[in-house]
């Protein structure tokens, strides 16, 4: 029902901020008739007009759905090529997000391209640091350097953010159908400034980063 409007939205770049929030509004209605019902919290309010580097932890593929319908800022979003071939996620990482292809050095170096483009265009991005859903949920796995690397080079901010919740709503692997019910909480963490950090500093910064979510993913879990 949405998809002509999104095709609409991204044909132009000066429209995928309106593309985005109705991405939000989509992903609101597939919560609903799931049972599902997000909270967000936040350490500080962050600027509508400033760029971010957003680094979440990643332990159920609904995460996807409460990244793009609970954070209430645009960014463009990474993640791996496969969610490209499903239809309606086809569009938008044609446009507005940003496949990567993990399995070729080639594609990670596009992707690494198209991301400096985006953050030199003011757009934040977000990313998942893990690079997948590891095998050991809910143990997050050693975090890429990549994003803190951009971060690090453009002087961004970067934004922890902890979903503690989703890996229990749709375990680790499964799709849609084997989901539960119940709430996804989102919490927002305070930005960590780059500014004053050099290149080969990224491996410090992901520790930081890695630090803030685990503790925080603990406290909301009771762990």
């Amino acid at each position: 029902m949405l998809y002509p409007f999104f095709v609409v939205l991204l044909s132009k770049p000066k429209w995928y901020p309106q593309a985005h929030k109705l991405r939000r509004v989509w992903g609101k209605m597939l919560m609903a008739v799931t049972g599902l019902y997000g909270k967000t919290t936040k350490d500080e309010e962050l600027k509508l007009d400033k760029t971010y580097i957003f680094t979440p932890n990643h332990f159920s593929y609904f995460d996807i759905i409460s990244v793009n319908t609970q954070m209430p800022y645009f960014f463009s979003f990474m993640a791996k090529k496969e969610l490209s071939r499903i239809p309606l996620f086809g569009i938008f990482f044609r446009t507005l997000d940003m496949p990567v292809d993990r399995s070729s050095n080639e594609g990670s170096k596009r992707a690494y391209y198209l991301a400096n483009k985006k953050l030199k265009s003011g757009i934040s991005l977000l990313n998942f640091p893990e690079g997948g859903i590891g095998p050991q949920v809910p143990k997050m796995r050693d975090f890429k350097l990549g994003p803190f690397k951009m971060a690090i080079e453009h002087g961004i901010e970067v934004v922890p953010v902890t979903l503690p919740d989703n890996w229990r709503r749709l375990p680790c692997g499964e799709w849609i159908p084997a989901g539960t019910p119940g709430r996804m909480r989102m919490h927002i963490h305070r930005p960590i400034p780059t500014e004053n950090l050099k290149p080969g500093d990224e491996l410090a910064l992901a520790e930081q980063v890695y630090g803030i979510i685990e503790a925080k993913f603990n406290e909301m879990n009771g762990l």
